[in-house]
This record gives C-alpha cells, structure tokens and sequence, in this order.
C-alpha cells in the first residue's frame, strides 16, 4: 500500500470526497448526454428490433437498459404537459448490473439466452420481485420486501428479461384511476391531465411512453384491459388458470388473472408465451392447463377471411352500445368496416342468460392475504393489521367493513363463484359454437375516450363482465383515435374460447396488420423542468416514496377513497419537485 497517498487531515479527506461526488457527478452527466443522443434508438422499439441490434453488435445490454432507465427519468416527471405520468413506485437499483450479466453470457456464448434477453419489462407493484419492495400501491406495505420473486417473475429473468421497475397502480388493484397512497396519482400518456386507467395504470403508461417494451398487469375488472386501450397498446387478459398466482397479493384470486400489455401483436405473444409455458406446483389453479411455449403459428398464419365475430349488443338486459352517441358509433363503425374488409362475418349476439354478479368473486380473499403476508417479513401480518395501520386509503372503519363482508373460503359463496364462472363459460362456448362464431366483441368503456366520466365501467366491469366472469381469454385492441388534440385512443376487446389463446392472438394479429402506426404520445421537458437525468436510481426510488407519502397526507388521508384531481396534483409535484431540488440534490447525485 502507498501510504503517501492516504489523507492525513480531515480537510484532505473532506476535499478528496467532494472531488470524488464531483467526479461522479459528472460522469452521470457525461452518460446522460450520451444516452439523451442515442434515445430515438428505443423509441417504438421491438422484441425483434432490440434482439437484431444486439446480435449485429450495434448496441449491448447496459448501453440499452441505461438508454430506458434515463427517458424514465427525463419524461416520467416532467410537467410541461400538465401533472406527471408518475408510473413506477420504484426503479430496479439492479437493472443494470443483470444486463452486464446478459452482456457477459453472449459474449461467451454468442446466443441469447431466451425470447427475451435484454427486453425490459414494467412489473406491477402487487407481484413480487427481489430487487424491490411490493406495496401493492400502499403506505401500509412500505418497506414490505419479498425475499423470492413471483413465479412468473423468474420465467420473465429465465427468458432473460430485465423488470425495469415496479409499475404504479391503484390501491390494493381496487379502482380505474390510477390512485394510490404508495405513489399519489398516474397520468395518461397521451394526455397526463386525464385517466391512466387501472388499476393496472402504471404498466400500460410504461408501455405506452416507450419506457418498457412489455408491461405485467392484474385483471379482475378489466385492470389490464382497460388501462392498455386508454393508453393505446395491447393488452390480453388471458383464461383462468393460465399464469401462476404465486408471489403475488392475492386480491380476488378466484377471477382473477395476470396479464400482458405491449405496443404490437408479435410482442404481447411473446410477452404471453414466456409466463404461460409451465404450470406452478404451488397453484393448483394452473394444473391440467394445455400449454404452448409459442404463438407463432398464429402469428403465421393469422386471417380474418371467413371468420365470424358476434358483435355483443346486450348483456343480462344491459344495452352495451349507445346508438344515441353519435361520435361512439362512429368509431364502432370504423371497427366493423375494417373487419367485413379483412374478410369477416358479423353477427348480432345477445347474452340474456349470462350472469353478471359478481358479489362472490372475493370469497377466501382474506385467508389468502394472511398467508400471503405470512410467507415473508412483511411489515403486516394480516388483512386486518392493514385496515388498523392508519395507512389505507379506504380509512380504518370502511377497510375492516369490507374485511368483515368477504366470504370465507370454501364457504357457500365460495363454490358459488366458481359454479358462476363455470355456467357462464358453457353458456358462452355453447353458443359460440351452435352459431360457428370464433370470438365474442365488445367496446371498453362505451366506446369512449380515457376521461372520468361516470360511466367509464359500465360495459367494461360492473355491468358487462363477460371475460371476467366467464373465465374466457380477451384481448384489448385499438378502435381509433379522436381527432382533437391531443389525440386519444378508444379501445374495444375479442373474447375467445378457453385456453385458445393463440387463436385470440391470430385474430388480433390479423386486424392490427396493415393499420398505421400508432400516434406517440408527445412527450415533452419544459425549461424549468428539474433534470431527473442526473439522478441515481436509489434517488429516484426516495423522491417517489416521500412524494406518494406526502400526497397522501394531503389528499388521501381520512378521505375515504377520495380521488386525486389532476390540477391539484400538478401544484402538489411541482412544490415537491422544487423541495427536492433545494434539499436533496447533492446527497441523491453522487450515490452511485
């Protein structure tokens, strides 16, 4: 050892620390303009596309996913447009030190190690990962880390996936706004004054804003759905018993599904094929599943030309179009024209006999949280001690209610679910066939615009929830665009028949092909917008934990589910934004 280069007073030791944070500094700087130089590279980009740009060695891993982790930074707060996308609740601090190993292995090997290497992938908060906390949208969870990752998490990293970060969500998945305690609220990507969508907002913002290339959601109520299509990508909710629950918070387990949200067909299949391909010997849910490890074929040999899609006018009485809305039949019309041009028959269908209740569907909901939170060092150990922290945005009284209110397991109300599900999925199958029809259609959100109106849900969840409970797959697919500006996406969904989802992604396939590309949404930085760029992940990760605390405090709690407005968020970020600047900066700066 060179002692002569040790520091021998407190004022060397102090100078030779600053230069160093300097040094740092910098250097995180330097990577930020080089990066920022390089960013139309991830723009829009493929599974096929990052794959190609790796193997021809025009790029690598890290240079990739630090290329996605400095445009979260740059665009995820920005405030030129209104309030912020605000779609993760953390970013994976080890992102880049698993694609060095991705890096590492092709270089010695000279093959990728799976139908994902390198991609990255926006995970929602209610699934488990290793690399960061699951809060599942709540303060009451803060801190609460897995010591495993979900089971679907290590098929996504054994294909050689990156999760990118942990995706913002409504809280406890309960809600379509994008509202939680762990994170305040999310924005739509097109236009972050309006509706993200939920609860699986944060996933379908990540996708749409190009800083992930697949997104990982929940879907009970449409929660990958409708999000997907009000943030114009493709979501697929896929059959019952599919995807392993395993590892993940298990709010309503009996209907509800994990599902995959990407920018085009090919890379929701792929999305799909990674998590689908095995079954999980600790859910039973997932055994004696026919299973395929590609959609390919579909892919392949995907066409409309002869076949039938039964349009869904009505459902248990419900009427799920309006023919007064003029603008919404418009766009209908749209959908129908494209598909009669592709080669399809439609057919008028109407669902008197489906049953629509879904009073049952939580039965064993609380016995499954305690085992859950059971299973690790969570910072709660059960469904009740999260209504008691204090930390909930139902409030202490209306959380222990709903508590209180859920069937036990294997109660009457239980297997009543279940048999729900299963008439309803032979009521639908039998009637498919009889009329040779080989997927169901039906609009998200009243063929409307991302907005909060009041009826946002009506044929969606609430009153025409014919995926959800049926158990059937559904893919979310683009209707159109409106015309003012900015322009937003109008979304609708094919149902198909159980564990056909190859089938599903065929048709889906078919009508995308030959559409125009998407519009971007335009994301913008203004002059006085803070630089997030220079920022470490771990400074990241604190400025949105204090930032969804103290939003809490001064909207969510006590309020008793109360909603977050967007103008009022956008005053609320920005003080947050310029207190984080003036307290923090130099100790976030230099902590990598």
């Amino acid at each position: 050892m060179n002692h002569s280069k040790i520091p021998k007073t407190f004022k060397q030791a102090t100078s030779l620390a600053l230069t160093i944070s300097a040094a740092l500094l910098l250097t995180e700087k330097t990577i930020a303009k080089q990066i920022d130089s390089d960013n139309h590279r991830i723009e829009e980009a493929t599974i096929e596309s990052i794959h190609e740009e790796l193997t021809e060695g025009r790029t690598t891993c890290e240079k990739l996913i630090n290329s996605y982790l400095h445009r979260i930074k740059k665009y995820n707060f920005s405030l030129e447009r209104g309030a912020p996308l605000n779609a993760f609740v953390a970013l994976n601090p080890n992102a880049v030190k698993q694609a060095r190993v991705l890096d590492r292995s092709f270089k010695q090997n000279n093959q990728l190690v799976g139908p994902l290497h390198c991609i990255p992938i926006a995970v929602k908060d209610n699934i488990d990962t290793v690399d960061t906390p699951s809060t599942s949208g709540s303060l009451a969870l803060l801190g609460s880390q897995p010591i495993r990752n979900a089971f679907l998490v290590n098929q996504l990293r054994g294909a050689g996936g990156i999760i990118i970060g942990k995706a913002a969500m409504d809280e406890f998945a309960s809600g379509g706004e994008g509202i939680s305690g762990r994170s305040g609220r999310i924005g739509n990507a097109y236009d972050p004054n309006q509706n993200s969508g939920g609860s699986s907002g944060g996933s379908a913002v990540a996708v749409s804003a190009n800083f992930a290339v697949l997104g990982i959601g929940t879907d009970n109520s449409g929660s990958v759905r409708v999000p997907a299509a009000f943030n114009g990508v493709y979501g697929i909710r896929p059959s019952t018993g599919l995807i392993s629950h395993s590892g993940i918070l298990p709010r309503g387990n009996l209907d509800g599904v994990v599902g995959v949200m990407a920018r085009s067909i090919p890379d929701l299949a792929v999305g799909l094929a990674a998590i689908a391909n095995k079954s999980d010997p600790n859910d039973p849910f997932t055994k004696q599943v026919p299973r395929t490890d590609s959609y390919a074929k579909n892919l392949k040999n995907a066409s409309l030309d002869g076949r039938r899609i039964g349009i869904i006018r009505s459902v248990a009485g419900n009427e799920v179009f309006d023919a007064s809305e003029k603008g919404s039949m418009t766009v209908f019309n749209q959908v129908k024209d494209r598909l009669e041009r592709k080669g399809a028959s439609l057919i008028e269908i109407h669902l008197p006999l489906f049953d629509t209740n879904r009073g049952n569907n939580m039965a064993g909901e609380a016995e499954d949280i305690d085992q859950y939170l059971g299973s690790f060092a969570s910072t709660r150990r059960s469904l009740q001690d999260i209504c008691l922290s204090g930390r909930t945005r139902l409030g202490e009284k209306a959380c222990l209610g709903y508590m209180e209110s859920i069937a036990p397991k294997y109660s009457d109300q239980y297997y009543s679910a279940l048999n729900t599900f299963e008439n309803n999925k032979n009521y639908l199958e039998r009637l498919m066939r009889e009329k040779g029809i080989d997927a169901l259609l039906m609009p998200l959100s009243s063929w409307q615009p991302p907005s909060y109106y009041d009826d946002m849900y009506r044929t969606a969840t609430t009153e025409s929830p014919v995926s959800s409970n049926s158990g059937l797959p559904a893919i979310a697919l683009i209707a159109g665009w409106t015309s003012a500006k900015p322009v937003m996406p109008i979304g609708f969904e094919l149902i198909g028949y159980q564990y056909r989802e190859g089938d599903l992604i065929g048709l889906a396939q078919a009508y995308s092909s030959g559409l125009p590309d998407r519009p971007l949404p335009e994301l913008k930085t203004g002059r006085n917008d803070f630089s997030f760029e220079d920022i470490c992940v771990q400074g990241i990760n604190y400025f949105i934990t204090e930032t969804g605390w103290r939003s809490y405090e001064q909207f969510l709690k006590d309020a008793y589910g109360q909603t977050i407005k967007p103008a009022a968020y956008l005053k609320f970020f920005e003080k947050e934004v310029q207190k984080f600047a003036q307290e923090n900066q130099q100790s976030v700066q230099a902590c990598e």
